[in-house]
């Protein structure tokens, strides 16, 4: 069989409002998740179909970003996130060693920054057994698998890098310093509380002020978030109420309800929490990525 080739015609977009049909090449999105596919399947990951399933907290990774939709009578959020469902999976059923899934995000961002963020864009996302050492191995071992070169992986923590960069809070020029000046591969680890890491993710047991998320910064711009998750009911409850100060917990509530939500959370905080981590991967800053580093 032949190899399936893509002709790419340039459009201009500049005078149009938000278009997302224009924002993937099919065929550049085909041989990328192929590829991430091929990667998890190697590691008897289970495939998850996640974009059907209705919920508040599995869809709400910001809800001051979350646009909302009505079926089936009630109010829904447009799902930002499949991680949730991914864990929820992982609870359920821990006997494979992960699960992953491909789904749509929403993210209705008051200031988009062209260039930097789609409203709605195509998620690649992961769950697995193991703690945040074990998830940086397993986000090495798949940038190997697509081409990308060890020996420029680089790891850092986020308080070290802001003061080497002289700011409080890393942003979208810090990243791109780190791609001209470093490296097109850079592991963020240790994000400070006022970064508002999310009510599951881990704190770190000799500060407890800085989380177990890691943001591979690659080729200036953050693809892959991911964190080890908590285990502890009592710390996740309240995070969740105190997570932004109490703003997250308000907003959900002024959504969709107080009732509906800790429905939810209650149902969740039921399972026996073990050990685990997952992240999600935006697949058009992968795509954009591989392309500049040759690999695509």
């Amino acid at each position: 069989m032949e190899a399936t080739t893509c002709s790419t015609i340039a459009i201009d977009t500049n005078d149009r409002p938000y278009c997302s049909k224009l924002n993937v090449n099919s065929c550049e999105f085909n041989k990328v998740v192929n590829k991430l596919r091929d990667f998890f399947r190697s590691k008897n990951f289970v495939e998850v179909h996640a974009q059907n399933r209705l919920s508040i907290l599995a869809a709400c990774e910001d809800p001051f970003t979350v646009a909302s939709f009505e079926y089936a009578g009630q109010k829904w959020p447009l799902p930002q996130t499949g991680q949730m469902w991914l864990e929820y999976e992982m609870l359920k059923d821990p006997t494979p060693p992960g699960y992953f899934c491909i789904s749509t995000s929403y993210r209705n961002e008051p200031s988009p920054v062209a260039g930097r963020h789609d409203l709605i864009f195509p998620l690649f996302e992961f769950e697995m057994k193991g703690d945040m050492e074990e998830l940086i191995q397993l986000e090495k071992e798949l940038l190997l698998w697509l081409g990308y070169d060890a020996r420029k992986f680089i790891r850092g923590k986020y308080t070290d890098l802001a003061k080497e960069y002289d700011v409080k809070e890393l942003d979208h020029d810090e990243e791109m310093r780190l791609y001209k000046e470093k490296t097109p591969t850079y592991f963020l680890t240790d994000f400070p509380e006022f970064t508002s890491p999310f009510w599951n993710m881990k704190r770190n047991e000799n500060d407890n002020e800085t989380s177990k998320k890691v943001d591979v910064i690659i080729s200036g711009m953050e693809t892959i978030g991911s964190a080890e998750r908590e285990s502890d009911k009592k710390i996740m409850l309240e995070r969740f109420k105190t997570i932004s100060d109490g703003g997250y917990q308000q907003k959900i509530f002024d959504l969709f309800g107080e009732k509906r939500t800790m429905e939810e959370m209650d149902d969740y905080l039921n399972f026996d929490f073990f050990t685990r981590s997952g992240g999600g991967i935006g697949v058009t800053r992968l795509i954009r990525s591989m392309k500049l580093e040759g690999l695509l």
